[in-house]
């Protein structure tokens, strides 16, 4: 019997340091609560909220069948081609917002000045988004998270507008990795959120693992670091939308919509 309170008060004691969870029935249902590490602390183990979780709006279900939407905004020439001006404005909400790994959050119309600027049409004329692999989020049905790969051959001079960024033609494949893309609209049927982030293989391809823009960039002799905390890309970005240059790869603050709530700006790293 000592022995056994003994086992007893040891396992009590340890109980703060290594968590316990355990299954409680209540009006007949299971339910998991999970010791938390404050011992004052014994909760449900439900999802915590998110502040992304705006854009689930409430729970609603959309009235509008939102891959057909998805596949329809796909299949735009000026978005497979990568003419972001060319794609109808009607699609976009006016609180809209894109991010990337070290792009973002940048509004649409600062995002379509400076896809501008970079006149990637003339560079790469045949440039081909490919969009496959559409489903909804199980978690937000106003999501769709879909891949892309992109090709295209650099046939026309590079050049990007306020730079001294130049490179002539190549004539060279560019075959990227693919990448993973989302995109969520709003209850009107506007598109409100999009990302992408880096490749799924970075041995796919022939862009050195660089996705997107800065997968043709390499293609065309152009190499840039795209790392995510790199002290150097922070400063250079932080330096170009201090001088307020044509092309920005974030919005001012004062530019950015009420529900984005993250100040990590360009490749500087998460702080939420």
């Amino acid at each position: 019997a000592i022995h056994n309170r003994f086992t007893l008060a040891t396992l009590l004691l340890l109980l703060p340091l290594l968590g316990f969870a355990f299954n409680a029935i209540k009006n007949g249902a299971v339910q998991n609560f999970r010791y938390c590490e404050s011992p004052s602390l014994v909760r449900l183990d439900a999802e915590q909220s998110q502040w992304l979780d705006v854009l689930k709006w409430d729970g609603a279900q959309p009235d509008f069948d939102v891959l057909e939407l998805v596949q329809k905004f796909t299949s735009e020439p000026g978005y497979k081609s990568f003419v972001l001006r060319n794609i109808p404005t009607d699609y976009f909400a006016e609180d809209y917002i894109f991010r990337g790994p070290i792009v973002g959050p940048v509004n649409r119309k600062d995002l379509v000045e400076t896809n501008t600027v970079f006149a990637i049409e003339k560079a790469f004329p045949d440039l081909d988004r490919q969009a496959f692999g559409f489903t909804v989020d199980p978690e937000n049905p106003f999501r769709v998270l879909f891949f892309e790969r992109w090709k295209a051959t650099h046939t026309g001079e590079l050049t990007v507008e306020g730079t001294p960024l130049s490179a002539p033609a190549t004539g060279k494949r560019s075959i990227s990795p693919v990448m993973p893309f989302s995109i969520t609209f709003n209850p009107k049927g506007k598109i409100v959120y999009e990302t992408l982030t880096t490749a799924v293989d970075r041995f796919e391809g022939n862009t050195m693992g660089k996705v997107a823009v800065f997968g043709l960039l390499e293609t065309a002799g152009i190499s840039l670091d795209n790392s995510v905390g790199d002290p150097v890309l922070v400063f250079q970005q932080k330096l170009n939308r201090f001088l307020n240059a044509k092309a920005q790869v974030y919005s001012k603050e004062e530019d950015v919509p009420g529900w984005w709530k993250s100040k990590a700006v360009g490749a500087e790293k998460n702080d939420m």
